[in-house]
């Protein structure tokens, strides 16, 4: 072989070999990120996450027909349940594209087909009926989990809601002191998973999907909807089975051991 051919030869297996090397030094690099990953941000749901929730409708329905006839409208409770049925029905289409109503939307569209004027007032009205009747009840950790969380991390809330209710009720409790951020979806008319909600959340909070942690009891809009945006997601394991098979706790109680030990590994 000449020095030519043999030069040839030896630049070829060099580079080959720096490529390879570089390859592992990636690697490397990634693995060393990983394992040494300090989380910035906690975000977290807030119905099945940090209360439960429940409303009686056909209790809500007979105190709007209630009202409605205060004001001077007579409507029988079957032409209300069925406007307000078609109006549910197309916030459920809407939800499918990943978007979301307001409750005000939602009834307004149901007065419309009533005849009765969906004025700010009347729709001011059946939403404060919404918040009375519709129960939420925090877990009793959940202050002690906030307070603990709050010292280590920057908080959000992402609630999937028509209503403005779970920041009522922070507020109500205190407990908004602990987040930095709070977004019901019906605040930008998109909901989880569309990962604009997600991101709009991270931006908001000035951290990397990476450096933060997502916190849900469902799997379609909470795990999937971060996993989608690199965000870490933790399930908030239900009664009724879900197909998940990554990180999993059994109550929001557990979540500040659960992140010590996930920043251990």
């Amino acid at each position: 072989m000449d020095n030519d051919a043999w030069s040839m030869s030896f630049f070829i297996a060099s580079f080959f070999l720096f490529l390879r090397t570089e390859k592992r030094n990636k690697e490397i690099c990634a693995m060393y990120h990983n394992f040494w990953m300090i989380y910035k941000a906690v975000i977290l749901d807030f119905g099945g996450t940090l209360a439960e929730g429940y409303i009686n409708w056909s209790e809500f329905h007979h105190v709007i027909r209630k009202s409605l006839k205060g004001l001077g409208h007579s409507i029988e409770l079957s032409r209300l349940k069925k406007a307000i049925g078609g109006a549910l029905q197309e916030l459920e289409r809407v939800r499918a594209r990943g978007e979301e109503l307001t409750l005000e939307d939602v009834y307004g569209s149901a007065l419309a087909k009533l005849g009765v004027p969906p004025d700010c007032e009347t729709l001011e009205m059946i939403h404060s009926l919404f918040r009375t009747h519709y129960k939420s009840i925090l877990y009793p950790c959940v202050e002690e989990v906030l307070q603990k969380l709050s010292e280590r991390y920057d908080l959000a809330l992402i609630s999937n809601t028509m209503s403005d209710q779970p920041r009522l009720i922070l507020e109500k409790t205190g407990l908004v002191r602990f987040f930095k951020v709070v977004i019901c979806s019906r605040d930008l008319g998109i909901r989880k998973p569309n990962p604009h909600i997600f991101t709009y959340v991270l931006e908001k909070l000035g951290v990397d999907p990476g450096e933060a942690v997502h916190v849900g009891d469902s799997v379609e809009a909470d795990m999937e909807g971060a996993l989608n945006v690199g965000i870490q997601p933790i399930w908030i394991k239900t009664a009724e089975p879900q197909a998940w098979t990554g990180y999993a706790i059994s109550s929001v109680c557990e979540l500040p051991a659960f992140l010590d030990t996930l920043e251990s590994m």
